[in-house]
């Protein structure tokens, strides 16, 4: 039996390989040289002209108050949404595995939701927590008010952390689950024999011994809410009310595409990018201390 896969040409790797590296060279590589580029220098409304001034447009940045109040925004929405979400799937993951009849069935509808866009299902959301027409505005017959997203900072805030929540739990059930059925039947069986109950061997073995994917997927929700939360607050609520829910992402598009502002956006977007290059980084260093601990 062959043990790997010989070409005959040797050019043919390369030309089925070309259009994958084309989308990544022209959606990945360029914008991000473009933005670097733009990042060092003072560029025109609409890209025209362009003139360096090395790191001002980081400085300038740097001094803004609305940069830290987008930060401080950032970091309670991922804080947040990264606790709502591997919270809720480590809880459905470990129902799941107590049920091993209906288990099957629920993992298949657990992970239907992931198909679904940030844009669709921020559109879907917005109608359901309308205090008019949606669903949430039964609260507002019960107490007259109570609803108010649109103008409530915190019920703003808590509807797109919903929805981030609702894009991640089937990334996050799905590994978490795989990481409870990796765990040895005897600890479990051997826990049972001395009296301990579900939720005491959930707590005591199960827990401990998962605690690489959970690191794993709270890393990458973390990294998800910084990079791929803009569709969710963009169809929800424009990163308001009163910039309640101004992220870091909708903020570099509201000041690139709406402000003209071309140099500051790319200088946020460097920004943006050296968050997620560290919290790659900790997550690696991680997960090799844990490799040569293991080894």
């Amino acid at each position: 039996m062959k043990t790997s896969a010989r070409f005959h040409g040797r050019w043919t790797p390369f030309a089925l390989g070309l259009p994958q590296l084309l989308l990544i060279v022209l959606f990945f590589y360029w914008p991000t040289l473009k933005g670097l580029w733009w990042s060092f220098h003072l560029v025109c409304p609409f890209g025209h002209c362009s003139r360096f001034v090395g790191v001002g447009n980081y400085l300038r940045e740097l001094k803004d108050a609305s940069f830290y109040a987008s930060l401080f925004t950032t970091a309670v929405f991922s804080l947040l949404g990264v606790g709502v979400s591997v919270t809720i799937a480590l809880a459905l993951a470990w129902m799941v595995e107590l049920h091993h009849r209906s288990g099957k069935l629920f993992r298949y509808l657990l992970i239907w939701p992931y198909a679904v866009a940030g844009s669709v299902l921020g559109v879907i959301l917005r109608v359901a927590s309308s205090p008019s027409i949606g669903l949430m505005g039964y609260l507002n017959t019960v107490w007259p008010g109570f609803w108010q997203p649109h103008l409530n900072g915190a019920q703003a805030m808590a509807t797109v952390v919903f929805a981030f929540a609702w894009t991640q739990i089937p990334f996050d059930f799905i590994v978490l689950v795989a990481a409870l059925r990796s765990i040895p039947a005897d600890y479990m069986a051997a826990a049972a024999i001395d009296g301990a109950g579900p939720l005491r061997r959930f707590i005591d073995i199960q827990i401990p011994m998962i605690r690489p994917q959970l690191f794993f997927v709270a890393t990458m929700n973390l990294i998800d809410s910084i990079t791929n939360s803009f569709a969710i607050v963009d169809t929800m609520t424009q990163g308001g009310p009163g910039g309640a829910t101004d992220i870091l992402a909708y903020k570099i598009y509201r000041d690139g595409f709406i402000g003209l502002d071309l140099s500051g956006s790319s200088a946020l977007s460097m920004l943006l990018m050296l968050l997620v290059l560290a919290a790659s980084a900790v997550q690696f260093a991680v997960f090799e201390r844990q490799a040569k601990r293991e080894a």
